[in-house]
């Protein structure tokens, strides 16, 4: 007999296809060889529209020897089912090790399903590798308190069934909001097994997936989420409880990243040039003074209009038309990205100065009028 750690058996109610597979297919012959209490197994009575993710499954551990991923035709089989209580497709149980008596499998019928439920079981990892998220997975009740209510976080929840299929179909635009906000370090998009979360999720109220909810920084409070279901829904509530400046993408928008305290000395800069030097000083002070909030992106105003004065009016233009190419290229960090957007916005907001200083109406005298 073949010494097996863990069997997986699967139940058939039709018989596929005869291909080259990982899954090991069961009869009546074989059963009792293999089921006979030494090893753990699962067993499932399936429905065809199972079997692929049921081969996934098998490939997923297929470098684990001593794991065995198996089904039976039941049609064919009729009495290895009924010696199981099967009566009904799916239906799927698991023979823990030291028992030929079954429990009942009752989660999920997703590959993350599976792969979760035998990797619990036999400590067996599969060779599945996940693509990383941005999306912030709170996985236990402690990771679940570690975010939500951090006084300077403000968190977005999705509480999602790995078997939900608006789950499923929410996952990639999801996603993209999880990038859009990613170094945006006050507010976080996260999601919660709710299956295998199920106090939090009931302490939340939650009865359907997904359940999408928002707690404000430092409060455990839930508000629910009751917008859209795009990607500019989301962003637009975020950059609202947030007080961000997003877009879809992740890009930011022409205001992200300018400092009130600044604008009207920009203004100054332009319409009272005789006093750039002084204006200059002036900008500087107030970057002092703003440099516990605004940090380095104060200090950018006085440096630019050193920069204007040395090179001349049309090194704004220049410069951002290097930032512009260097963040088309893509080529970038999101952080270093959300540098130069910002460091755009800001001389952008020294060209509209420039612009409107340029269409105020001078106060010369009109020789055409007579005098009085």
């Amino acid at each position: 007999m073949r010494s097996f750690f863990g069997v997986a058996v699967l139940f058939a109610n039709a018989l596929s296809a005869i291909i080259a597979s990982n899954v090991v297919v069961l009869t009546p012959d074989n059963f009792d060889s293999i089921i006979d209490g030494s090893k753990p197994a699962l067993v499932e009575f399936y429905a065809p529209s199972l079997a692929p993710v049921y081969e996934e499954l098998a490939d997923a551990f297929a470098g684990e020897k001593g794991l065995i991923i198996a089904k039976v035709d039941a049609d064919t089989h009729k009495d290895l089912g009924t010696k199981f209580g099967v009566t009904g497709f799916p239906t799927l149980k698991w023979f823990p090790k030291g028992s030929t008596k079954p429990d009942d499998y009752s989660s999920g019928r997703d590959l993350d399903a599976f792969v979760k439920f035998i990797t619990e079981k036999t400590g067996f990892k599969s060779s599945i590798k996940k693509p990383p998220t941005a999306v912030t997975v709170l996985d236990t009740p402690e990771d679940f308190e570690s975010v939500v209510g951090h006084a300077e976080k403000n968190v977005l929840v999705e509480f999602y069934a790995p078997w939900c299929g608006h789950c499923k179909n929410l996952a990639p635009t999801y996603e993209k909001v999880a990038k859009a906000y990613a170094t945006e370090s006050n507010c976080v998009v996260a999601n919660v097994d709710a299956t295998a979360n199920k106090d939090v999720a009931d302490k939340f109220g939650v009865t359907s997936y997904p359940t999408i909810k928002f707690f404000p920084a430092g409060s455990s409070e839930a508000l629910p989420y009751e917008g859209g279901r795009t990607e500019e829904a989301f962003i637009a509530f975020l950059n609202e409880k947030c007080q961000t400046n997003r877009l879809p993408g992740g890009h930011l928008s022409a205001k992200a990243g300018l400092i009130p305290a600044f604008a009207d000395i920009v203004t100054y800069f332009y319409t009272k040039q005789q006093d750039r030097a002084a204006i200059i000083e002036t900008a500087k002070l107030i970057a002092e003074r703003q440099a516990s909030t605004d940090g380095a992106y104060a200090a950018f105003y006085p440096k630019v209009m050193e920069k204007i004065v040395k090179d001349g009016d049309a090194y704004v233009g220049k410069e951002v038309g290097r930032l512009e190419k260097i963040v088309a290229a893509g080529t970038t960090t999101p952080e270093k990205r959300d540098n130069f957007e910002i460091r755009r916005n800001i001389l952008n907001s020294f060209a509209d100065a420039e612009k409107a200083a340029s269409a105020e109406p001078t106060d010369e005298t009109d020789d055409n009028k007579d005098e009085l």
